[in-house]
């Protein structure tokens, strides 16, 4: 049952020259973004933007050691840090030259241990050097497993012991080069260039899987990591293939033929969404490898552009523009092997300027061709075979054997083309008759690489493209194309009508009769006469047709019928003209026995009593989309990208996941749980997950800029006054639904209520008062509404006359002012004197307390100049009653001080009596 289907690929160009696509390695940061080390630099990823990290050398591998994040460059170690806005910074930890192509750095007991340039160097903790280990052979491997230190000198496993390398005597791969070790749940396995991976479990080497090892061997393994329980291996000509780690067996491959631009893998690593991110010659490819989505549009065969689907039984039967496929089991390799033979068009001779020339940018066109299988492509591959066994016997593996395999390809075919070119020329006066030439492009396909493709799709011969819809029928299908009707079987195929440009089919199988509808009329074909007669019923052209209790009814442009379903033929039951200006199509269903039509505003229903169209119900906003299903249902797209049924529900989960499924044009419901979905360039089935839910993105602040200048290195956001200008970019690493991804924030004093949900990552304040602000942010995607909360402060500060100290310099100025008011009212100063003063200090004063009380009030009231005017009122009706409480209170404070002066004379009056 052909159910396996292969992961979805989206492929992204990385913004660097094409000769700089050498990619050493890759590597997911803390946030979830994606860290990429090519022959200049590291660019950093998180599915919007590309930034450049700094490095002051070439990169060479990413690695995790004692929780810490390690770069090593060729001009030494670092450590990969962030700063508070997550930006990725490198410190250099140790300077040194590595120049050995296996390079590595591991942890054991409190010290670091480098390979590099073959030898072995021992760092404290603050990497500070305390010995190198050096070997004639060369060290190629440095690991450490059940806590012992362990190297490979050379092909020979070594063991630390009380500082000393030990030779283990075990068996070990002779006559090949190591290439790389993988450190399992379990065990530690290694990989050799001639295809031999092996794994140890701390006493033997172990031939890993033969399975595997055939695949390798033919391939030439680059790299290898262990990813979310599987082991998983970049090679140089057969792609990426994933292992199962406890049984051995290959889960399944990613190679050409299956969406990768390439067969040559550099580099591989995984993201938090169990996305498998592959580094090529041509960018970057991400392998959804998690997801209830699959692909079946890459099995080899498949030519043309799909248009429609049909699951009959356990088979699936495709329609393309090309004709009719059903999936198969692949039995016959040497078939499969002509099928991957891919077509390349070349220019003609002596006609540089092709005007009807095109690009091949057809997303199936020549993909899969089984049309050319010429003497010269079989002389080709027998040749390469021949030359591989000799360069092999040599001792040229890896790179060199492919670049060797590759230049005499090349040879050879260049000698076979001008062999050809010499044996016949062009004729001259023809060259309006010329027809484009095509080239094979024979690349040795290895039964290792053809083994892992578990199915293929065979072509029905018999029909003739272009199909555009399926239907299942007793014993079979129906396979509507541009040439007329198919009755498909497993053992013939029988072509029952030359109707062409049919709008409508619908199977009534109690009567096994197949309704037709096309520009000329309607008709209809009984599939249980063997004559296949074709029967006409009407002159009208109908988008739609339905049956439902033995009637059958029809829409057109201005019109609905309802005929009643005889023996004999149709009889018109009821008949209704429709006021269309716009021509538009309309489907018909039944709802609750009720008849009713679906436009893009709205539904009419045929109301019963008064024979008429009604308007049932209007959408708030008009349809972009609607279909039918196999099973007569109808999907909907609305203006928000958002789909759903008339007649049933849609699973929550299938809704989330046709986000990222572009332009469907064809849907096969088989079950609740299983849907399949026919879009311009993809066939991809959706499948209930019934395993944890798609992992929701990390989102973080990945910038501030004050005044329109980032900033960078500080802790709090303290903004000068007149800096009033703020935005906040936000990230968040999602690669799948990055288009769907929204954000809203919130700041109290700012701000009355939360924004609204928006995909814009800035948010921009164009202006800020004086204050201390926390900035409030949510993040949630449509395939996941659990929100993120988390919270960013920043501070706009006073101006000079708004800060503590100025408020204590006026303090102290008015106390000074207060206390010679209060001297000279006690004084004998002159009074008109002392009243001016004194009420100046007091409207002075006053003044100074509205400045604060307007300064405290500000956010927290509107900003209106009726407040500041209410103030001032208040403070200037309260200057006479406080001038003249203080008077009173002076006038009190001189009697007292009065009394006293004349108590003091008096008694110093008896005193001199």
């Amino acid at each position: 049952m052909a159910q396996n289907g292969d992961v979805v690929l989206n492929h992204y160009k990385v913004p660097l020259p094409p000769q700089d696509y050498l990619f050493q390695d890759m590597d997911i940061d803390n946030q979830g973004r994606l860290l990429v080390a090519y022959k200049k630099g590291i660019l950093q990823f998180d599915g919007n933007n590309w930034v450049k990290v700094r490095v002051n050398s070439s990169p060479i591998k990413f690695l995790k050691v004692d929780n810490k994040d390690i770069l090593l460059a060729k001009d030494g170690i670092y450590e990969l840090t962030e700063d508070q806005f997550h930006s990725n910074k490198l410190k250099l930890l140790y300077k040194t030259p590595l120049l050995s192509p296996i390079v590595d750095l591991i942890t054991y007991e409190d010290q670091y241990y480098l390979l590099a340039n073959e030898k072995i160097t021992v760092f404290s903790k603050d990497f500070k050097k305390l010995e190198t280990f050096e070997s004639n052979l060369g060290f190629k491997d440095i690991f450490v497993f059940n806590e012992k230190l362990y190297a490979f000198e050379d092909n020979y496993l070594v063991e630390n012991v009380e500082n000393t390398w030990v030779d283990l005597n075990l068996f070990a791969p002779k006559n090949t080069d190591f290439v790389f070790s993988i450190k399992g749940s379990e065990q530690l396995y290694f990989s050799y260039d001639n295809g031999d991976f092996y794994s140890f479990d701390g006493k033997e080497f172990t031939p890993y899987s033969s399975t595997l090892n055939e695949y390798l061997r033919e391939n030439y393994p680059i790299s290898g990591k262990n990813l979310d329980g599987k082991i998983i291996i970049s090679t140089l000509i057969g792609g990426v293939v994933i292992v199962d780690e406890k049984s051995g067996d290959i889960v399944s491959t990613i190679q050409n033929y299956n969406g990768l631009p390439t067969n040559e893998v550099n580099a591989i690593t995984m993201d938090r969404q169990k996305g498998l991110w592959l580094a090529h010659p041509y960018g970057l490819s991400r392998a959804a490898l998690d997801i209830p989505l699959k692909d079946f549009q890459f099995y080899p065969g498949l030519e043309g552009l799909p248009e429609t689907i049909a699951l009959s039984g356990d088979t699936l039967w495709v329609g393309t523009t090309e004709g009719l496929y059903f999936l198969n089991e692949v039995k016959d390799y040497e078939t499969l092997q002509k099928k991957m033979i891919q077509k390349v068009r070349i220019s003609q001779p002596n006609k540089p300027n092709l005007e009807s020339e095109e690009e091949d940018n057809g997303f199936f066109q020549n993909l899969f061709s089984s049309t050319d299988n010429s003497e010269e492509q079989a002389f080709i591959e027998e040749e390469l075979k021949k030359y591989r066994k000799i360069y092999r016997n040599d001792g040229i593996r890896f790179r060199a054997l492919r670049e060797k395999l590759d230049k005499k390809e090349q040879e050879l075919k260049d000698s076979i083309q001008n062999a050809n070119q010499n044996q016949s020329k062009p004729k001259r006066g023809k060259s309006n008759d010329i027809k484009p030439k095509y080239k094979s492009v024979v690349k040795i396909i290895d039964i290792s690489r053809l083994k892992s493709i578990k199915f293929e799709y065979q072509k029905v011969k018999a029909v003739t493209p272009h199909v555009e819809s399926i239907i299942k029928v007793e014993g079979g299908i129906i396979a509507r194309s541009n040439t007329g009707l198919y009755l498909v079987k497993r053992d013939e195929t029988i072509k029952i009508s030359n109707l062409r440009i049919v709008k409508k089919m619908l199977y009534h199988s109690e009567k096994q009769l197949l309704w037709l509808s096309n520009i000329d009329g309607l008709f209809s074909i009984d599939l249980s006469n063997n004559d296949f007669s074709l029967q006409k019923h009407s002159d009208n052209y109908f988008h739609d047709i339905m049956i439902h209790d033995d009637q059958l009814s029809a829409i057109g442009e201005n019109i609905l019928v309802i005929y009643d379903i005889e023996n004999a033929g149709l009889q018109i039951f009821k008949k209704l003209n429709i006021n269309n200006s716009f021509s538009e199509e309309m489907l018909l269903f039944y709802e609750n026995s009720n008849l009713k039509l679906l436009r893009t505003d709205g539904i009419l229903v045929l109301d019963k009593a008064s024979n008429n169209l009604k308007i049932d119900s209007l959408f708030d906003k008009p349809i972009k989309y609607f279909l039918k299903d196999q099973n007569e249902d109808i999907w909907l797209l609305n203006a928000e990208d958002e789909w759903s049924a008339l007649q049933k529900e849609i699973p929550t989960q299938l809704k989330d996941w046709l986000h990222i499924v572009p332009s469907v044009k064809s849907i096969f419901n088989q079950a609740d749980s299983i849907v399949y979905l026919v879009t311009n360039e993809r066939i991809s089935r959706w499948k209930y997950h019934f395993e944890k839910e798609y992992p929701l993105p990390k989102t973080f602040i990945e910038g501030v800029m004050v005044e329109n200048e980032w900033v960078l290195d500080t802790e709090v956001i303290k903004m000068e006054h007149g800096q009033n200008n703020l935005k906040v970019v936000l990230s968040t690493p999602e690669y799948l639904f990055k288009d769907d991804v929204v954000y809203q924030y919130y700041v109290k004093g700012l701000m009355d209520d939360w924004s609204s949900w928006s995909s814009i990552r800035e948010i921009d304040f164009p202006y800020i008062p004086t204050g201390k602000y926390v900035l409030e942010l949510r993040a949630k995607t449509f395939l996941n509404d659990d929100i993120r909360n988390f919270d960013f402060q920043f501070e706009v500060l006073p101006p000079y006359w708004q800060t503590w100290w100025f408020y204590m310099l006026e303090i102290a100025f008015f106390s000074i002012l207060i206390l010679i008011s209060i001297k000279l009212n006690t004084s004998s100063q002159s009074s008109y004197l002392t009243k001016t003063f004194t009420f100046l200090t007091l409207i002075l004063f006053l003044e100074f307390l509205a400045t604060i009380l307007e300064n405290n009030l500000e956010g927290y009231v509107d900003d209106s100049p009726v407040y500041t005017f209410a103030i001032n009122v208040v403070l200037a009706l309260s200057i006479t009653p406080i001038e003249r409480a203080i008077s009173k209170v002076l006038i009190r404070f001189n009697s007292a001080r009065s009394k006293e002066l004349i108590s003091k004379m008096r008694a110093n009056q008896k005193e001199k009596q």
